[in-house]
């Protein structure tokens, strides 16, 4: 009888330790991640940067020629996909496909948000194409976020198209799973530009633990990525999908919240 209950209480611990492994946060010393975003116009730049062997995160724009393919491809080669969502910026840029902006009404905004949700598969999250004028309107901001929040299985990073965007903000309101990107690598073409914004990142990633960076799919980026992303691990660096980037971020964020509090 000893004996039997004995066996019971250690398969009942490997249970318990199985799943303590299996929901607790990535375990490592840094993390970071890479979203490629304007994703879907190229077949060959979009297949190029999904066949990279690394753990990169794809932001699909939506309606546009190789969206769908894309994303299967990507899914098939186990990366994470992202919605790339038009937002009306300042400036006055031609408007991509399902673009929202401020000229609609909610219910314009709602049926477009869903149309642009739908029309690519295996997404786990929304980033900001453009938008630096939506992303500083609360209103709109508010709404995004209620349809977000009401379909549940979603997080969002703002890309900070301009620095008075209150997206993050109001994503927190909401709930809703989030982080700011912290650099471009590709803002421009100039030939070091890519090197210096890569030392930032490991640099970020070095100094708090974790760090976000968006770069796109210009033939150099890639050609740039698949010759030093190897330096992330030579730094101690885990390259992640943005999902498990959010939830390392809110568990490394955790100590300095409680430490904060009990300070008031």
């Amino acid at each position: 009888m000893l004996l039997l209950l004995s066996r019971k209480l250690q398969s009942a611990s490997f249970t318990l330790l199985a799943f303590v492994l299996a929901t607790a946060p990535v375990q490592a010393e840094k993390f970071a991640s890479i979203i490629i975003d304007d994703v879907g116009n190229s077949l060959e730049n979009g297949q190029d940067v999904i066949n990279l062997p690394a753990t990169l995160t794809i932001s699909i724009l939506p309606r546009t020629t190789y969206a769908k393919d894309l994303a299967r491809l990507a899914a098939k080669k186990n990366k994470e996909i992202m919605l790339h969502l038009p937002m009306q910026s300042v400036e006055h840029h031609q408007q991509s496909p399902g673009t929202l902006d401020l000229h609609m009404t909610r219910s314009e905004f709602r049926k477009q948000l869903f149309l642009d949700l739908n029309s690519v598969p295996y997404i786990r999250g929304v980033n900001n194409h453009m938008g630096s004028l939506l992303t500083r309107h609360p209103g709109h901001m508010s709404w995004l976020m209620d349809e977000l929040s009401q379909r549940g299985d979603l997080y969002f990073v703002d890309s900070k198209t301009t620095s008075k965007s209150i997206a993050k903000k109001i994503a927190v309101e909401y709930k809703i799973p989030n982080l700011s990107r912290d650099f471009f690598l590709d803002p421009d073409h100039k030939k070091n530009t890519l090197r210096t914004q890569f030392n930032r990142f490991i640099q970020k990633a070095n100094q708090r633990g974790y760090a976000l960076a968006i770069a796109h799919p210009y033939p150099e980026t890639i050609k740039f990525l698949k010759a030093h992303l190897n330096e992330l691990q030579q730094h101690g660096i885990k390259l992640i999908p943005v999902s498990k980037l959010i939830r390392t971020a809110d568990y490394l964020k955790e100590p300095l919240i409680k430490s904060g509090s009990n300070r008031l």
